[in-house]
């Protein structure tokens, strides 16, 4: 297999999408790099000891307009990459696909194979349209796409590897994390298996309100300290500490309760410095390291399905993200099983 076929560009439109797609080529134990900038992409492009690339766009909330422009611009940085292009996308195809997908596709012309399925959770694509598990009616897939594609039903991981073509480059690709793994699939072994150790002390910062995580937190054995209205109080040293964003004496939007808890768990990382940090919901964990100034992160691969590890540049601080609506009920107590004194 050309080694340009192994140069993976993965561009998606939030933190989780590009973690959660980059896990399956960091398994595959090929050196993969989580962008949060995209002034950051020229200089990733251009060393070749990181052959996997994942841009975490943060266009979800934007309009359409923003977002494509955002993407052009993230193309025009890549127009001489001859490698795999992956568009990520949300297996319910939320967001601006269609406008983001036009952006890439006037820079690198190539034959779109759009696969939003994801069969190990029973997420599939049926007559063109994605059903199954999380899915109340049935979601055609040509409509959020906007251009014309190669659209297979998949109901199988088998499915989704006879639909790649021979040579990787010829196409461009959509879906979720069931596409990445198929890819990751037609690569070789890579030269860097994965070591992964979740080093103590370790704070948790679940951000997510969604009832699934509601739950995991109840059954963790872990005492949650509020944080109202996203307000951070002080917190006592300890191995293994839990905040949880609650609802305060006075109502607030969302996005301020947001601000106010990234800036009050990155205040808290900044003083204390724990050697990991927990974040619960995509945009919680995307605000921390802005707060942060994290701009990049090694990624290397999942402690537990869904849950995909990786660490600052610096080495400083190993991260460990999950969507709100992830995991089973003993998610997090499995969670604080792993971590281990550093």
């Amino acid at each position: 297999m050309s080694k340009r076929a192994n140069r993976i560009l993965i561009v998606a439109d939030d933190l989780t999408g590009a973690l959660d797609s980059g896990c399956a080529f960091a398994a595959r134990g090929y050196p993969t790099r989580v962008l949060l900038d995209p002034a950051d992409l020229p200089e990733s492009l251009a060393n070749p000891a990181i052959p996997v690339i994942a841009i975490a766009t943060g266009t979800r909330e934007l309009s359409s307009s923003q977002a494509a422009g955002l993407v052009s611009l993230i193309a025009g940085m890549a127009r001489r990459f001859d490698g795999v292009i992956f568009k990520k996308v949300d297996s319910r195809l939320k967001g601006h696909v269609s406008a983001e997908l036009a952006a890439l596709c006037a820079r690198f012309r190539r034959p779109v194979l759009a696969a939003p399925a994801i069969p190990r959770l029973d997420r599939l694509v049926v007559n063109g349209c994605v059903t199954g598990a999380g899915v109340a009616q049935p979601i055609p897939v040509a409509d959020a796409i906007g251009l014309p594609a190669h659209i297979p039903d998949t109901a199988s991981d088998a499915d989704l590897d006879l639909a790649l073509p021979a040579d990787l480059r010829d196409m461009m690709y959509v879906g979720a994390a069931g596409l990445a793994e198929a890819l990751a699939r037609r690569l070789p072994p890579g030269p860097r298996p994965p070591q992964i150790a979740l080093p103590l002390p370790a704070l948790l910062a679940i951000g997510s309100r969604d009832p699934v995580t509601l739950t995991q937190i109840d059954m963790s054995g872990l005492q949650p300290v509020p944080a109202p209205n996203g307000q951070v109080p002080d917190l006592a040293t300890a191995p293994l500490t839990l905040v949880q964003m609650t609802s305060g004496d006075h109502p607030i939007t969302g996005a301020v309760a947001g601000q106010n808890f990234a800036t009050g768990i990155a205040g808290q990382i900044q003083r204390s410095r724990p050697a990991s940090l927990f974040a619960c919901g995509g945009e919680t964990a995307h605000a921390i390291l802005r707060k942060l100034d994290i701009r990049a992160l090694n990624l290397l691969g999942e402690v537990l399905p869904g849950l995909p590890v990786s660490r600052s540049l610096n080495g400083n601080l190993t991260l460990l993200t999950k969507s709100g609506g992830f995991g089973g009920p003993d998610t997090l107590a499995r969670l604080a099983d792993k971590f281990v004194k550093s």
